[in-house]
């Protein structure tokens, strides 16, 4: 399954204005809320994690943030920022929540195409775990859009029970499948954000949902605490890689003085390509990020960069990952927890970009075997003459047959006479 992120991820706006081109910057939106008077806001990880600067919107009114926690594996994030909401987001506390119940998604979804005031979709839980039966996730009905993510989910009480974070990617499940889905999205639970909050030592609120308000009032409520959020992604800055560590491959030991190759006996078999100089080759291909475009899945589909510094082609590509994180990758191929082969089309010195399904507790990979396209050998025969077309097949001789009797010859008629000559003196 695929997912795309209802947020900042997808939301761009370039400010030109009147400037030179020098000046133009691009600013990545997403939605917030905040749940302290401190205040703290809480975001999604994916809108707040590689930012130079962040701004917090409310009305007519902003300030600066700063990030004071991310969790990349919950995709969360707390700021923290001087700008003062009404009031502050309550988290529900009891009952537990079932499937069926109502719920709001509050935020600000495509960013200068929407009101700026502020967008309110209803809907209902449709279970209680995400893709795979994930149970950090909720799934939700609630339509939610491009600016969203980091928003809150709210219950029919006005209390939050999740933080929008992610929908199910409609184009390419319908290539999949042939079928669009619909209304299939998803929140991160109230219980990890809880746990987020306790961990920082962030004072929030929480109360039963015994009462129902109208969903104008719940409006009213979610607009007075929640906000729009603006990140100015730095120079050359990309969002960092959840869940993942990726550790590069040890160097191949490197021997004093090589050791006198024995001497080959008659008929010894080719070398092995597991010699030293595959493993040399396979150092010239590394694996330069994996990052998790799709959060939620499970499988994860992960995003792969690997760059090929042979002086070859790459079609093929081994990658061994583990559940731990460590200092380098094992030289052993059987210690790693699961292999991957990905077929890929990397040129000599070029990078290249694939998509592949790992579990979602894989955290370290690293590349074991690569398989490169190997020169053209010339053929033995290199003239260019054209061959000869073969030589028609011999016709097979005659059956053998009695020889004919010798015809006598015909008898050779008389030369008719000459006539006489006249000349003179003859008539």
């Amino acid at each position: 399954m695929t997912i795309a992120r209802a947020g900042a991820v997808a939301a761009f706006a370039t400010l030109v204005c009147a400037w030179p081109a020098a000046y133009a910057q691009t600013i990545r939106t997403g939605t917030g809320f905040a749940v302290s008077a401190s205040t703290h806001v809480v975001t999604n990880a994916h809108v707040a994690s590689g930012c130079k600067t962040l701004r917090v919107l409310h009305g007519s009114s902003s300030a600066a943030a700063t990030l004071v926690a991310v969790d990349h594996d919950a995709d969360l994030a707390l700021l923290h920022t001087d700008l003062r909401t009404p009031t502050v987001a309550v988290l529900r506390s009891a009952p537990p929540l079932r499937v069926g119940e109502s719920v709001v998604s509050f935020g600000f979804p495509l960013s200068g195409a929407l009101s700026r005031e502020g967008n309110l979709t209803t809907g209902n839980v449709s279970a209680l775990a995400g893709l795979r039966d994930d149970p950090t996730y909720l799934q939700m009905t609630a339509p939610v859009q491009p600016g969203n993510s980091g928003g809150p989910l709210l219950d029919a009480s006005g209390h939050v029970v999740g933080v929008v974070t992610a929908k199910l990617d409609a184009v390419s499940i319908a290539k999949r499948t042939g079928d669009i889905p619909q209304n299939v999205n998803f929140a991160i639970k109230a219980q990890v954000l809880r746990a987020l909050l306790q961990a920082n030592g962030v004072v929030f609120d929480e109360a039963a949902s015994e009462k129902a308000l109208d969903t104008a009032d719940i409006a009213e409520q979610a607009r007075a605490f929640t906000v729009q959020l603006e990140c100015v992604p730095g120079r050359g800055a990309s969002p960092e890689p959840e869940r993942v560590h990726v550790t590069p491959r040890p160097p191949p030991p490197q021997p004093a003085a090589p050791p006198e190759p024995p001497a080959a006996a008659p008929n010894a078999p080719a070398p092995s390509v597991a010699d030293a100089g595959h493993d040399e080759r396979i150092q010239q291909v590394q694996l330069v990020s994996v990052r998790t475009p799709y959060p939620g899945t499970a499988p994860e589909t992960r995003e792969l960069v690997i760059a090929n510094h042979f002086d070859q082609s790459v079609y093929k590509v081994t990658l061994g990952w583990l559940d731990q994180t460590l200092q380098r990758c094992p030289s052993s191929p059987s210690a790693y927890t699961g292999r991957r082969e990905l077929y890929v089309s990397i040129k000599a010195g070029a990078q290249g970009k694939t998509l592949a399904d790992f579990p979602v507790s894989a955290k370290l990979f690293c590349v074991i075997d690569v398989a490169f396209v190997e020169p053209v050998k010339p053929r033995e025969d290199t003239s260019l003459q054209p061959l000869e077309p073969p030589a028609p097949p011999a016709a097979p001789p005659p059956k053998s047959q009695p020889a004919p009797a010798p015809e006598s010859p015909a008898p050779a008629k008389p030369a008719p006479p000459k006539p006489p000559r006249s000349g003179p003196g003859r008539q």
